[in-house]
């Protein structure tokens, strides 16, 4: 099994302001985006998600990475077994991805999931 970083999500003030800025870089191109709360710049072979901060607490985590893998099930009990702190066992989203989170020893939010469409 492999895993892949696949991008990153950042917490962000004005997501129009940010998507603007990243779209300033050359082949990036805008996938998807939600009114003011979300957008997602496709840059290369990897993203950046825009989610607004809004009301989040502001303790909360400015950014996590997403990685993927081919089989995340299989991901999720490696990393158990080597000691790493999650959310709980991989689940499925109506948004389409299969995924688990954890916590890297900085308070990073490390998202881990099976590539979209891959069954």
């Amino acid at each position: 099994m492999e895993a892949s970083l696949e991008g990153v999500a950042l917490l962000v003030e004005n997501v129009q302001r940010s998507k603007e800025f990243y779209l300033r870089i050359p082949g990036a191109t805008l996938v998807h985006e939600r009114g003011r709360d979300f957008a997602l710049v496709r840059i290369g072979r990897s993203q950046v998600n825009l989610l607004r901060a809004g009301d989040l607490p502001p303790d909360a985590p400015r950014f996590h990475l997403e990685v993927t893998a081919s089989d995340v099930d299989a991901l999720y009990e490696q990393l158990r077994e080597a000691g790493v702190t999650t959310d709980g066992p991989p689940a499925d989203h109506s948004w389409g991805d299969r995924s688990f989170h954890a916590i890297d020893p900085d308070g990073n939010d490390v998202e881990l999931a099976r590539p979209w469409g891959a069954r």
